[in-house]
């Protein structure tokens, strides 16, 4: 059967390849279709519990996203009338701006001031120029001993002023990028005109258009540098141009035919997804060089080219087809992860690729190597030679390399759960980029970007100025602001007790919320009637008044830290106030969450195709026991891999948990093609003598593909996005273990264990 279908292929050679053109050039014009997605939350599913409460609190609060400019002197503080001269014309100029809702600073800060029973609101700084030095000294009192802009609009220290922009975007496409480009130029041009002043730019809009800018750059960088690696390392191991060539036509036929169909569909990539491509190409590339390896070991031995290419697809027939199945079901359990769809999206698109580039590596790429001069000489190849030799030292060392190398796994897989979940997505950009520079500077100098926030809803009209509700959202701010790493609270109680005071004389003991409810609505009318438009209290209260809004700025966390603050919040409502009782909300959140149970679907996705791949293996060979041990040098890289990056970092976050799955189907493919080959040859020879034949025949085409796999994944690594970066090292990390079991501790398991093994594997 395999052998009519091989020589039908290569008869009908260009019937083969002008189908192949003609199936896969249509769908290849769907790339134009492709976009790279501008939003943050993409990153989550729909039915997401963090995204859902987030998306009730922007129903109730409108959506805003932010831009957050940070401004500090390179010498003094910000107290001088030539830097809150650029404060003031900057928010100024913001307001002006499209898309803008909303714009904080020191100098717009409204300034509550009584004068007798009337209520005076203006700005704390109602003109940055010709400031005496008894103005400036007024307004640093002020400013340093306010609450509701203390480490948020202006450090403890004096040193840093922020300005918040809060914009709110009408769904048409671009507008965060176009908005984010702006800061940027803004950012620049600050940074020309004041040489005495460091500015930086970060929020939720500069991180998300971060997201998109990243993803685009890695797809135009990552892929041709891909491509020149691994095309230039296939020639020096290859050494044949034509073999080159085929493989690579065949894997952009299967790249174009992927990104293609995904462009159909409607897709749209995200930073993750971004790295389709380079995956891709990685993973096919790897079923041309088997048949090419092959193939040149025909000719070598003397072959016409057509008779090497019918042997060479007999040959890799069964094994290719169980790499595919594994490999494809490795990626396609990647849908475990339903609440990370990009995840999802590199798990399908590649599996569907893995699938084509099976169908194609059996008929295109031989009809077209067919096709192609061949100039490979009849000299033996030397590191064949090596892979004999390399073979003897394996079986005379099988005792010393089972004990070592079984000791070493267990050794590193002991260090496997000592890895830390923590997903910051404030460290998702590598050092010394623009934004994580600018973001690291935020956080640890006005902190808050991290956030919990609430709706804390009363479910009647006016319900905020009742004294009770007030009381107790007084008292859940007050309990975040005891907590360790809280930086700010702001909520609509700040602002009562403020009118509180101001009205009663500015004495101390009414720095609290209203004793009756006709109070705090008075208050409020009064205030609201003093705000200019734009700084009105839409921003903490609800339409009707009905709830109000919390937010709890925090710096950046290692996740447990984020989860641990976040459950006790939740245990305080459950005891003090079940009616108001919510988990809280907010991106950062969102990822804090996402992490832990991303990389428990990813464990789950593993070990579910874990046990696809084991029953494909057992069926096909036809052996229980050849199954179970074909299970063990793949079981043990991902968990040993771990503990290997347990010494690297000690961190993972949810970026990693689709390794296990893809990993787990990519490292099957060395351990088919060696049993394969073992055997083959175990039919008629020793256990020792089927393994120097497995090392022969595929040692070298293992090793080379090791390589590329290798390079190709590492090539995600020069990625400035984490999400992509750390992926790419750690499957590269992954492979290199997975062919060390299998060149090491694969064939003493054979040899020792080859009574138990092999004879129920021929019987069976």
């Amino acid at each position: 059967m395999s052998e009519r279908f091989s020589q039908a292929v290569i008869a009908h050679r260009w019937l083969v390849i002008f189908t192949t053109l003609l199936i896969c050039l249509p769908l290849g014009f769907g790339v134009k279709f492709l976009t790279i997605s501008q939003e943050s939350r993409d990153m989550f599913g729909p039915k997401n519990p963090q995204l859902r409460a987030f998306e009730e609190l922007e129903e109730t609060f409108t959506r805003v996203e932010n831009i957050f400019f940070v401004l500090a002197p390179k010498e003094g503080d910000i107290f001088t009338p030539e830097t809150l001269l650029v404060i003031e014309n900057l928010t100024e100029e913001a307001w002006t701006t499209e898309y803008v809702n909303r714009v904080d600073s020191v100098t717009n800060y409204q300034h509550t001031v009584a004068d007798n029973d009337d209520l005076l609101v203006d700005k704390l700084i109602p003109s940055a120029e010709n400031l005496s030095v008894q103005d400036l000294d007024r307004i640093r009192t002020i400013a340093l001993n306010e609450p509701l802009i203390l480490n948020r609009l202006v450090s403890e220290d004096g040193r840093v002023a922020g300005i918040n922009i809060d914009l709110h975007f009408d769904g048409e496409e671009d507008q965060a990028v176009k908005k984010a480009n702006w800061a940027w130029a803004k950012k620049d041009q600050l940074l020309r005109d004041y040489d005495w002043l460091n500015v930086y730019v970060t929020g939720s809009t500069i991180i998300s258009a971060s997201f998109a800018e990243t993803g685009l750059r890695d797809v135009k960088t990552q892929t041709p540098l891909m491509y020149i690696f691994v095309i230039t390392l296939m020639v020096i191991l290859l050494r044949a141009i034509s073999g080159v060539i085929a493989i690579v036509v065949t894997t952009f036929l299967t790249l174009v035919s992927a990104m293609g169909l995904a462009g159909w569909l409607g897709l749209s990539l995200t930073p993750i997804s971004s790295n389709i491509p380079v995956i891709i190409l990685t993973v096919v590339v790897a079923h041309g060089i088997h048949l090419m390896v092959a193939y040149y070991q025909g000719l070598r031995k003397g072959s016409d080219k057509n008779t090497s290419l019918v042997e060479s697809i007999i040959a890799n027939l069964q094994p290719i087809f169980l790499t595919s199945v594994s490999t494809a079901i490795g990626f396609f359990s990647l849908n475990v992860l339903a609440d990370v769809p990009p995840i999802q999206q590199v798990g399908n698109i590649v599996g569907f690729a893995v699938c084509l580039a099976f169908f194609l590596s059996l008929t295109f790429l031989p009809a077209f190597t067919s096709v192609l001069p061949n100039r490979v000489g009849l000299s033996p190849s030397r590191s064949e030679s090596f892979m004999e030799t390399f073979a003897d030292w394996v079986i005379r060392n099988r005792n010393g390399l089972l004990v070592g190398t079984s000791l070493t796994a267990i050794f590193l897989m002991s260090l496997a759960p000592l890895n830390v979940v923590s997903d910051q997505f404030s460290k998702y950009f590598a050092e010394g980029t623009p934004i994580r520079t600018d973001t690291d500077f935020t956080d640890e100098n006005l902190g808050g970007l991290y956030r919990i926030e609430y709706s804390l809803d009363t479910k009647k009209s006016q319900g905020v100025t009742d004294p009770e509700y007030l009381n107790t959202v007084e008292k859940f701010a007050q309990w975040y602001r005891e907590q360790e790493h809280v930086t700010h609270v702001n909520t609509y109680t700040d602002v009562l007790k403020q009118l509180n005071q101001r009205l009663n004389s500015n004495q101390k003991e009414y720095y609290k919320v209203p004793e009756t409810k006709e109070l705090s609505s008075q208050y409020l009318l009064l205030y609201e009637l003093s705000l200019p438009l734009g700084l009105d209290l839409n921003n903490m209260l609800s339409f009707d008044k009905s709830a109000s809004r919390m937010i709890v700025s925090l710096p950046s966390l290692k996740t447990y830290e984020f989860i641990e603050i976040q459950e006790r919040a939740k245990n305080w409502l459950k005891e003090n106030s079940p009616d108001l009782f919510q988990e809280g909300s907010a991106l950062s959140l969102m990822f804090t969450h996402i992490g832990i149970r991303t990389m428990l679907g990813g464990v789950k996705g593993a070990f579910l195709a874990l046990f696809l791949i084991t029953i494909a293996l057992m069926i096909s060979f036809r052996s229980i026991k050849m199954g179970l041990v074909s299970v063990l040098p793949n079981l043990l890289p991902g968990a040993t891999g771990f503990g290997v990056w347990y010494l690297l970092s000690g961190e993972v976050g949810f970026s990693l948990a689709m390794v296990l799955g893809i990993t787990m189907g990519i490292v099957v493919d060395d351990t088919v093609h060696f049993l394969t080959k073992y055997l083959r040859a175990r039919e008629t020879r020793s256990p020792e003598d089927a393994v120097r034949y497995a090392f022969s025949s595929v040692g070298v085409a293992l090793a080379i593909t090791t390589l590329v796999l290798v390079v190709g994944f590492s090539m995600l690594g020069i990625s400035d996005f984490k999400m992509n970066s750390d992926p790419g090292y750690m499957v590269g990390i992954v492979i290199t273990i997975a062919l060390l079991f299998d060149f090491l501790l694969l064939p003493p398991l054979l040899i020792n264990f080859d009574r138990f093994i092999y004879r129920h594997a021929k019987s069976g």
